[in-house]
């Protein structure tokens, strides 16, 4: 495995973590840590009129330049007392490129009037992986409009991706007792394990035959073959999706996604002859 697909996976592997501004921390956030930030950036960019930072307590937390300060910290790329804005990762440790040139692991970033004001990790397929805001954390999402600003950086002009992720959203179960896994290559780390009928959330797969997959807090890989469809749940999606209207793809996709719950719900009740 190539720097380019390390990073590409350590990147992907914090989806779902939180977002703080100021973060670059694998480590839990604690109310300690979070008062420490408030105190040296103010409380503005933590505490809003319907929902914090705390929200993100008991979980890693980054900004946006802050997830690619980690994974190049965590690389040994950058030295660990280095610290980048999302400007400065631009102007020092990227070659400018056209959007059309976009390949997987390039930056992209949002400039305003005001300059550059946030990055994300490009992963093909019109897709980024960024941590968006406090609201959201990490998240992977299309590639906005708003992105109008692009880099490659410099420790990978060489490299090229050796593994294609494609994002979805569904639940199996396991098939056999199997480790998961830290990179999509089973000479990578071991990092946990899942059991056989165990219940599992997908949130990938890649060409290469593994799945992206939440291990409770975390993110790693299996292979496709220990994993098969949650019969029961298919049947229940069908079943619902005639009652109600919402298609199994919009269940997957935003299942997970609380703002979407209520949506979801109103949607059943109705499908079940509610006013």
């Amino acid at each position: 495995m190539n720097r380019l697909q390390e990073f590409i996976s350590i990147v992907n592997s914090k989806i779902g973590e939180g977002y703080v501004y100021g973060g670059q921390d694998s480590t839990p956030l604690t109310k300690a840590a979070l008062k420490k930030l408030v105190d040296i950036y103010g409380s503005s960019h933590y505490y809003f009129s319907s929902y914090s930072a705390e929200r993100w307590l008991g979980k890693e937390y980054y900004d946006c330049s802050g997830l690619i300060v980690y994974t190049l910290r965590k690389m040994g790329l950058i030295p660990l007392n280095f610290d980048y804005t999302s400007s400065s990762i631009y102007t020092e440790l990227c070659k400018s490129i056209p959007k059309k040139e976009l390949r997987a692991g390039d930056l992209c970033f949002q400039k305003s009037a005001s300059g550059i004001v946030h990055v994300g990790i490009y992963m093909g397929d019109n897709r980024v992986t960024h941590a968006r805001g406090t609201f959201y954390g990490v998240v992977n999402t299309e590639l906005f409009s708003s992105f109008n600003l692009f880099g490659r950086l410099k420790f990978f002009l060489n490299d090229f991706p050796e593994v294609k992720v494609t994002f979805m959203y569904s639940t199996k179960k396991a098939v056999i007792n199997t480790n998961v896994y830290e990179q999509p290559y089973e000479q990578s780390t071991a990092i946990g394990k899942i059991s056989k009928d165990e219940l599992v959330v997908v949130e990938g797969i890649t060409d290469n035959s593994w799945y992206l997959i939440k291990l409770g807090d975390k993110k790693g890989y299996v292979q496709v073959a220990a994993l098969k469809d949650y019969d029961e749940l298919l049947e229940a999606l069908d079943f619902l999706s005639k009652k109600t209207g919402i298609s199994k793809e919009y269940w997957y996709k935003h299942a997970a996604e609380l703002k979407w719950l209520d949506t979801c719900f109103i949607k059943i009740a109705k499908g079940f002859g509610a006013d």
